[in-house]
């Protein structure tokens, strides 16, 4: 535990989420934090703190007590080990690596040091925690189906232009899944845990200039006998975020905006079998939850930042320990396998399977020469 008045946070990585951060811990939302210092490739004098071009040389620094990376993915292994080497916690934006392989050595590496977390924001989504008690309760009882349309994470060209490392597999490690539905991914399979097999279609480059996949179809199967579709794209538009979840006593649907809940006092499965009534069907209650905390909303970032340095501070148990980062990893390195493959692919996967696949791609790739076109850019439109 510290007793400093308030933990000293350095922030690797002044793109756009990075800068989300700063100005987080800047404006007092992250209540006992302060900027120590930042790092990032280019100078930069926007901040009242120092500025260090090397990463190591900021964690050298004695400036800070804890680090957050908001580089590339391919630079978060690097990063995350160098600064657990030197004793700081670390958390790390989203994903934690390209792949379960890298992931799961940094987690080690992480665990090693402690107090190291990793950024999924969606959790802390008051609609998702509420779905998340729904299911947990057994409000709608076993869950037999699911699906979940993805495809409001349109991206224009320019997004991927004027980046050296998105949409090139040397630099994410892949597209669509491992930048944007990672998010979705991880709150999936936080709801109803990760599936026995999945089986999927992707298509690459198929809207944009890119070597990585822009959309994916998948099926995922449970031991339990549940199973459930995933689609999404980046060059659809308009899109949608539809979940739709089937429980053996009801239904729920969020659609982004209204959550709808369906309950029966009857298990389908008991009145299919029970029932005289040929054309029968259960009696459902149909009700509009609006969770409490959704007409207050909070930065989710923040959420998370407040309880990596409350961890640190006060010893708090971390919400999104670092090896809570694995297992949506799991899932997106399980799709792309299958696509790459054309087959059933098992959980958890064969990470070095999936590390060999990879690499062949990263080695036949590279980071691009970013476009200098003027781009406006709105974050909170980012996050769909």
């Amino acid at each position: 535990m510290m007793t400093v008045d308030a933990v000293r946070l350095g922030v690797i990585g002044l793109g756009n989420i990075g800068k989300t951060y700063v100005d987080l811990i800047t404006s007092g939302e992250v209540a006992g934090a302060m900027l120590g210092a930042v790092s990032s490739r280019t100078e930069s004098d926007s901040y009242s703190v120092p500025h260090f071009s090397r990463y190591e040389d900021l964690l050298d620094s004695g400036l800070i007590d804890a680090v957050v990376i908001a580089t590339p993915t391919m630079s978060h292994p690097e990063m995350g080990a160098a600064a657990a080497a030197r004793g700081l916690p670390v958390l790390v934006d989203k994903p934690l690596a390209m792949s379960v392989e890298q992931a799961s050595a940094l987690v080690r590496t992480l665990n090693a040091q402690g107090n190291s977390a990793v950024m999924l924001n969606q959790r802390f989504d008051p609609y998702y925690q509420e779905i998340h008690r729904l299911i947990h309760s057994g409000e709608i009882g076993d869950v037999m189906r699911f699906s979940w349309m993805m495809t409001a994470w349109y991206r224009p060209d320019v997004y991927f232009e004027v980046s050296a490392w998105r949409g090139t597999w040397v630099g994410e490690g892949g597209g669509l899944l491992i930048n944007q539905c990672i998010h979705n991914l991880d709150v999936l399979q936080w709801l109803v845990g990760l599936p026995s097999r999945v089986s999927a279609i992707a298509g690459f480059g198929k809207y944009h200039t890119i070597d990585v996949e822009d959309e994916f179809t998948a099926t995922l199967s449970y031991d339990s006998g549940a199973t459930g579709v995933v689609v999404a794209s980046s060059g659809e538009a308009p899109g949608i975020n539809q979940l739709d979840i089937i429980g053996d006593r009801g239904s729920i649907r969020y659609d982004g905006e209204a959550l709808t809940l369906k309950r029966s006092d009857v298990s389908v499965r008991e009145h299919c079998r029970d029932t005289s009534e040929m054309f029968g069907m259960p009696q459902f209650r149909t009700e509009t939850i609006v969770p409490p905390s959704a007409n207050k909303p909070e930065s989710q970032h923040a959420q998370v930042l407040r309880n990596f340095v409350a961890s640190i501070a006060s010893s708090e148990a971390l919400l999104t320990p670092v090896s809570e980062g694995v297992a949506s990893l799991q899932l997106a390195n399980a799709i792309l396998l299958s696509a790459w493959q054309n087959q059933v692919v098992e959980l958890p996967i064969d990470a070095a399977a999936f590390e060999a696949e990879l690499q062949a791609r990263v080695s036949a790739s590279s980071l691009r020469t970013p476009s200098e076109r003027e781009v406006s850019i709105d974050m909170d439109k980012s996050y769909r």
